[in-house]
């Protein structure tokens, strides 16, 4: 009874987990910031730099291990952040190693040696050095180098962020700290679109967050950001989490119909799906989950039943139309033609198969899948040396997170890396920033969901008190254990 009454008091001071520890300045920051970029999308480009401006200078106010938070949180607004083809990311980027490896030294520290994996290093010079090829095809050799340098600094940004981590307790908190300003970074995005310019948004057909912005893709990042809700959903402690979550979950569930992207939908029912089955058979997420699916089909039933007429019934409508009733019978809207036209091409130019080339020997026009953009782009060698880099990515961030002894594995874990890839199939290449940061937090995933958030030894880390009993709790255990032992072999004699 006594460790009952104490996990509880434990548990209402960590009521709201998911609020501790988060800094509100880079909210309101990133706020301003994208208030600014969307005004430099109706307006002149000098909000552009303004914007820019406002989030170069919050760095100079936080701790370099908080830039990831300012990283994740403006991934949405990638496209139309960008200034000379350089965009505040690789800005962050650029910022958070030059501060480490040449204003702080970072590198003559001996316990900071271990922060260059020289896997991914060696890696990605192969593919820097692979991707100078361009240069004997004429064509976009600056470009495909820079995105190579590029794609190199933020694997290693990212395989950094998890091998600066110490311990279980912190290492939790930081990676579910990630996920909150990812998602309030995507609803943040949405919600200055809508307040700044809703002819791009709530106004328009199809729900983007600027001209060019990339309507599929904001459905993916909305899918993306329901994967982490929904899963943090099983994993709740009280009701006043589950609420939190919920209220997340509702505006991106609506805003991905709201693209009407077909992609999304299927991200959303791979994710609900997966939830719901898999997540049941954990026994302490079955009320948790219940009213999550409870509440999709009240929340749902009720838009389709009681706002037709409106543009929440419209958008919600018409994805189920493109979906249920695509056009010209064609589920992928001209993809698979595409798709096609590429092996075509490939199998008739050996060269392009197992080196690529750039995209005008295609036609021009992007394939609408990671997999055969890779293959397009870079050819066979090229997938291989891709698959090479994003294998030591993996292998270092796992080895990272089990250093500090989260090592179990639930399938349920590996649910944001089956979205990405399966809604990869209908869009751009694993090379550009946003899917190599959802593989890096995938692959995060699939060890941080493992652990149990109420194992005895978290609850024994938030109280002092608790873990004297859990002590006595695990001795008694001991000592039965051996009790049943000696019984037996009493019983056989």
């Amino acid at each position: 009874m006594n460790r009952v009454l104490k996990k509880e008091k434990t548990e209402n001071k960590t009521s709201v987990r998911y609020f501790e520890g988060l800094n509100l300045w880079i909210f309101a920051a990133v706020f301003v910031a994208n208030v600014f970029f969307q005004l430099s999308e109706v307006s002149s480009s000098l909000f552009l730099y303004v914007g820019t401006f406002i989030m170069l200078g919050t760095l100079f106010f936080l701790d370099k291990d908080d830039y990831i938070y300012v990283f994740v949180s403006l991934l949405s607004v990638l496209r139309f952040s960008t200034i000379f083809g350089v965009s505040v990311i690789n800005i962050i980027t650029f910022v958070y190693f030059f501060r480490s490896y040449v204003f702080e030294n970072e590198y003559k520290s001996e316990k900071d040696k271990r922060r260059m994996p020289m896997t991914v290093v060696t890696a990605g010079i192969v593919f820097i050095l692979y991707s100078l090829q361009y240069i004997l095809n004429g064509n976009q050799a600056m470009r495909m180098s820079f995105i190579a340098i590029k794609l190199m600094f933020f694997m290693l940004y990212m395989v950094d962020v998890f091998r600066d981590l110490t311990d279980r307790k912190t290492a939790a908190k930081k990676f579910m700290n990630i996920q909150v300003y990812y998602v309030a970074g995507v609803l943040i995005a949405v919600f200055t679109s809508i307040l700044v310019n809703p002819a791009y948004s709530l106004d328009a057909t199809r729900m983007s967050l600027a001209e060019g912005a990339g309507v599929n893709q904001l459905g993916i990042s909305l899918a993306f950001c329901l994967v982490f809700v929904t899963m943090g959903m099983t994993k709740v402690r009280n009701f006043k989490e589950w609420t939190v979550l919920a209220a997340a979950a509702l505006p991106l569930l609506y805003y991905c119909f709201a693209t009407q992207s077909r992609t999304a939908l299927v991200g959303m029912i791979i994710t609900l799906a997966s939830v719901m089955t898999l997540g049941y058979s954990q026994k302490r997420a079955r009320l948790p989950i219940t009213l999550m699916g409870i509440a999709c089909v009240v929340v749902l039933g009720g838009l389709i039943l009681f706002t037709e007429g409106t543009q929440l019934h419209e958008n919600i409508m018409l994805t189920i139309e493109r979906f249920m009733n695509p056009r010209g019978n064609d589920i992928s809207n001209g993809r698979f033609d595409l798709w096609a036209h590429y092996f075509e091409i490939l199998e008739s130019d050996m060269r392009l198969f197992f080196f690529g080339g750039p995209i005008d020997k295609y036609g021009g026009v992007q394939a609408h899948n990671m997999f055969i953009e890779i293959i397009a782009l870079f050819g066979l060698f090229g997938m291989g040396i891709v698959i090479w880099m994003y294998s030591t990515v993996f292998v270092e961030i796992r080895k990272a997170i089990v250093s500090f002894g989260r090592g179990k594995i639930r399938l349920l874990g590996f649910l944001p890396l089956l979205v990405l890839f399966v809604t990869g199939m209908a869009s751009h290449t694993l090379l550009n920033t946003e899917p190599t940061v959802n593989f890096c937090l995938g692959v995060a995933m699939i060890y941080f969901y493992g652990e149990n958030d109420l194992d005895e030894d978290n609850v024994a880390d938030n109280d002092d008190s608790g873990a004297e009993l859990i002590t006595k709790r695990k001795g008694y255990k001991n000592i039965r254990r051996m009790d049943n032992r000696y019984s037996k072999k009493f019983r056989r004699i």
